[in-house]
């Protein structure tokens, strides 16, 4: 008889566990992301849109109480103006922003056709430089109109440690990313821009090793426990000669007592 009510206890245990399972599942279901690279995929190289960190002018010289106002977007994507308050600017085109502002403002003033939004600085675009060896992913400001050969430059390419011919400019997405191989090698020694590509948003570009940087990246690998050591080593050095310098100053005072008892330093 204790059988039977043990089996159930244990069966409601498990339906209750695998109940909570499924719920932390949708959860994470509801994180991640499923859409491009995780920020707004549309291509800011032929239509610039406003993002977090972008700082917007309103132009208004009919109103001059509104003109000249600058404000940076929140990280919520809004920005707080006068009188009318908080405006949702986040993905929208400068034209877009411009007309969401005139029908807030059409609340307060009869005419709002002179008014225009204008972005004054450019900070909420990135791409991303990673690869061995042995560098850590570095994020980059994204200007517009930047080529493969723009990227490299600014990340200071070493082609010695990278593989020039087997450079990959990933766009991220989270079924489908799109990776593409580019020779750069090709396009600095023999002019085939054909790999010299746009940069876009959000772009990763791979720096693949070269047998060297394979080489490196170990070497650097097997080093990596040394260092704490050898940082102990310089500071005990450091330590040992300011003991010697400290001491050889003092050695360098000599004095002697005159007749009043007073020191004479020499």
């Amino acid at each position: 008889m204790t059988g039977r009510p043990t089996r159930l206890l244990l069966a409601v245990l498990l339906l209750a566990c695998s109940s909570c399972q499924t719920s932390d599942d949708a959860r994470v279901l509801q994180v991640l992301n499923q859409r491009g690279f995780g920020r707004p995929t549309e291509d800011a190289n032929r239509q610039y849109y406003i993002g977090i960190q972008d700082s917007i002018t309103l132009r208004d010289p009919g109103h001059p109480e509104y003109n000249n106002i600058s404000e940076k977007v929140r990280m919520d994507g809004v920005v707080t103006l006068p009188e009318v308050g908080e405006v949702y600017l986040n993905g929208l085109s400068p034209d877009e922003a411009t007309q969401a502002v005139r029908l807030r403002y059409a609340e307060y003033v009869n005419d709002t056709s002179s008014m225009v939004v204008n972005v004054t600085t450019f900070d909420s675009k990135r791409y991303y430089v990673s690869g061995l060896p042995p560098r850590k992913p570095s994020s980059y400001a994204f200007k517009g109109d930047q080529l493969l050969t723009d990227v490299l430059i600014t990340a200071n390419l070493d082609p010695v440690l990278v593989d020039c011919t087997d450079i990959r400019v990933i766009r991220g997405d989270p079924e489908y990313p799109l990776v593409i191989r580019c020779d750069y090698e090709a396009v600095i020694s023999e002019g085939l821009t054909r790999d010299n590509i746009q940069i876009r948003e959000n772009d990763i570009v791979y720096l693949t090793p070269s047998v060297i940087g394979y080489i490196t990246a170990f070497v650097a690998a097997l080093a990596a426990p040394l260092k704490p050591i050898a940082s102990l080593f310089q500071s005990a050095n450091t330590i040992v000669s300011y003991q010697d310098s400290f001491g050889q100053s003092n050695n360098n005072y000599n004095y002697s007592y005159n007749n009043n008892n007073n020191p004479n330093f020499n």
